[in-house]
């Protein structure tokens, strides 16, 4: 029951996208995978895959780069530091657009606090939403601030589960902090690891708030990502059939992107890494 209920949507979804309507709310037309192939064929809809996969890879690095680091510090946190490992889930509260506001006024070119950070060491500060990698950079730091949390969670429950005899033992024969860290905890936190990239993936490739509400998928489409493309499709110009099967396709991405990262992830399990 759970299943079919989990599970109907997206069929849904898939039945949706093999029909057509000339008009709205007029007969259905069966057209097969007429849909997927226009969108294959359209320029600008594989540029937005180009743009999707360039987001995704850079929330991806930052965001579990940041998240290794913050689990590892807060793993060390003692007495009253604690109180950070529940400061940590606040970004998670904040909404997409809310995310975005403050985002926006943080980058402002006139009093945006960064530019104000560079000004005071000398540097000119740029208009961030007016060059097409300044805002995909911006973007991808607003997004990562948002999914952080969850992910240093997650790394932070494993790595609280590794015996510390085992880190004991590799300090006593002679390995340093870096090295327990990256041959030791970061293999027997591969599990979650992988639930973090899935994460990361996941909210990436399906942001919508943060993106629409910080750039509106410019400056010139810089940061119109497949979320962006699926909204205009819909609700601008009401080729809802399309629009299911951008949905459809966006699922697939995120299907075929756990997949490789369960695969990979197995290598830990074989000793491999």
């Amino acid at each position: 029951m759970v299943s079919l209920l989990l599970a109907f949507p997206v069929i849904y979804a898939i039945w949706g996208s093999l029909f057509d309507t000339e008009f709205l709310g007029g007969t259905q037309e069966f057209v097969g995978l007429k849909h997927y192939v226009n969108l294959f064929k359209d320029p600008d809809f594989l540029a937005a895959i180009l743009r999707s996969l360039i987001f995704v890879s850079g929330c991806l690095i930052l965001g579990t780069s940041l998240a290794l680091i913050f689990a590892f510090a807060l793993n060390k946190a003692a007495g009253w530091l604690r109180f950070a490992r529940g400061v940590t889930i606040v970004p998670y509260l904040v909404s997409g657009v809310a995310t975005a506001v403050m985002f926006r006024l943080l980058f402002n070119q006139e009093f945006g606090q960064v530019n104000r950070t560079l000004e005071f060491f000398g540097m000119e500060g740029p208009s961030w939403f007016s060059d097409p990698i300044l805002a995909m950079t911006a973007t991808i730091i607003a997004q990562v601030w948002s999914d952080l949390p969850l992910a240093v969670l997650l790394l932070l429950g494993g790595l609280q589960t590794i015996d510390p005899s085992l880190l004991d033992a590799a300090e006593v024969d002679g390995a340093t902090g870096w090295n327990r860290a990256w041959y030791v905890s970061i293999p027997l936190i591969a599990p979650q690891l992988v639930l973090s990239t899935v994460w990361f993936s996941y909210s990436t490739l399906t942001s919508l708030g943060v993106v629409l509400a910080l750039t509106g998928g410019g400056p010139v489409d810089a940061t119109r990502t497949l979320p962006i493309v699926l909204y205009d499709t819909a609700f601008r110009d009401l080729r809802t059939h399309e629009a299911l099967a951008i949905a459809i396709i966006i699922l697939a991405f995120n299907a075929l992107l756990t997949l490789i990262y369960v695969r990979v992830s197995r290598r830990y399990d074989l000793g491999n890494l």
